[in-house]
């Protein structure tokens, strides 16, 4: 078995898409339309670890509430201030600027267009 990609839907693929490749560095590896389900997919990828988001956009128009049992996404990187200060250069929001927690971690939470939240976990042996 292996892990193949988390789905999120978006309710603006060009923003997301966006998001995702000019703004935090993943990878738009395809991007296909499904015409039976009046739907569009776009595959992001982390080239590192090969970790895959589908963001799915639904062309019927309804909207989506994030809901509350999904908590982030989470990545690694060697420096969380030196990420903090490139992704907020290019306009991305976090809900938690860096901070070192009580074990001695340091973390930060960016938040992307729809609201879902990215993790930053400064682990540089694991970036």
């Amino acid at each position: 078995m292996r892990y193949a990609h988390t789905m999120i839907r978006v309710d603006d693929l060009d923003a997301a898409v966006d998001f995702y490749t000019n703004k935090i560095g993943l990878e738009l590896r395809e991007r296909r339309e499904l015409p039976g389900a009046d739907a569009t997919l776009a595959f992001v990828r982390e080239p590192k670890s090969g970790f895959e988001v589908e963001l799915t956009y639904n062309h019927d128009g309804r909207s989506y509430e994030l809901g509350d049992a999904f908590g982030h996404l989470a990545f690694y990187v060697e420096s969380v201030d030196k990420t903090f200060e490139a992704w907020k250069s290019r306009g991305v929001d976090f809900s938690l600027e860096p901070k070192t927690m009580k074990n001695g971690t340091r973390i930060a939470f960016a938040v992307d267009p729809m609201g879902y939240k990215i993790e930053l976990i400064e682990r540089p042996e694991m970036a």
